[in-house]
C-alpha cells in the first residue's frame, strides 16, 4: 500500500487552459498520450504493487450530462472484468455541475481496483477526472485522492476555446 509522497503538489493545466489540478510531485506525467486523454499521472514504481493513477479526459460531448454518464456507466459494466458500481451522486465537480461514481473491478492480471469518477459537463465539453488505485490501498490513498479531486478547476470560459 501506497502513502502520500512528502513534497509539495504541482498545477497542471491542460486544455488550452481549460482545466487545472494539482497532482502529487514525485508521481511521473504524461500529457495528450492519445486523443481525448490530456493527462495522465502515475505514482512511482513499487516493487510488483499495482501504480495508483490519475487520468484526466476533455472530450467533445453532444448530449445531456445525464445520458452521457448513463452511456458510461454502460460502457465500463460491458468492458471491465468484474465491474461493480458501488456509489454515484451528483455533485460540484472543477466548479461545475456534475457527479462522482466509485466502483470495483478487475485487471488483466485479476487484481481488485477501486476508481473513483468525477465528471462535469460544460457547454459541450465532457470533463472526467478518474482515479484508480489497488482496492486495498483505497484507504491509504484516500485522503491523497481528496486533495486532488478538490483541486479541479474547470473553467467554463476556456472550454470552448480549447485547442483540439
Amino acid at each position: 500500500m501506497s502513502l502520500p509522497l512528502p513534497g509539495e503538489p504541482r498545477r497542471e493545466v491542460v486544455a488550452g487552459g481549460a482545466v487545472s489540478l494539482l497532482v502529487p510531485d514525485a508521481w511521473e506525467t504524461v500529457h495528450h498520450p492519445h486523443d481525448g486523454v490530456e493527462l495522465v499521472v502515475v505514482e512511482p514504481e513499487q516493487e510488483g504493487l499495482f501504480r495508483a493513477n490519475l487520468v484526466l479526459t476533455v472530450t467533445e460531448v453532444a448530449m445531456s450530462l445525464r445520458d452521457w454518464q448513463v452511456g458510461t456507466e454502460s460502457y465500463l459494466a460491458a468492458h471491465l472484468a468484474d465491474y461493480v458500481p458501488l456509489d454515484a451522486e451528483r455533485l460540484v465537480v472543477g466548479g461545475q455541475p456534475g457527479l462522482r461514481r466509485l466502483a470495483t473491478y478487475a485487471t488483466d492480471d485479476n487484481r481488485s481496483v477501486t476508481v473513483e469518477q468525477r465528471a462535469a459537463l460544460v457547454d459541450g465539453t465532457g470533463v472526467t477526472l478518474t482515479a484508480t488505485t489497488s482496492t486495498l490501498a483505497w484507504a491509504a490513498q484516500g485522503q491523497l485522492l481528496g486533495h486532488v479531486f478538490s483541486s479541479l478547476v474547470v473553467d467554463p470560459t476556456a472550454t470552448g476555446r480549447r485547442s483540439a
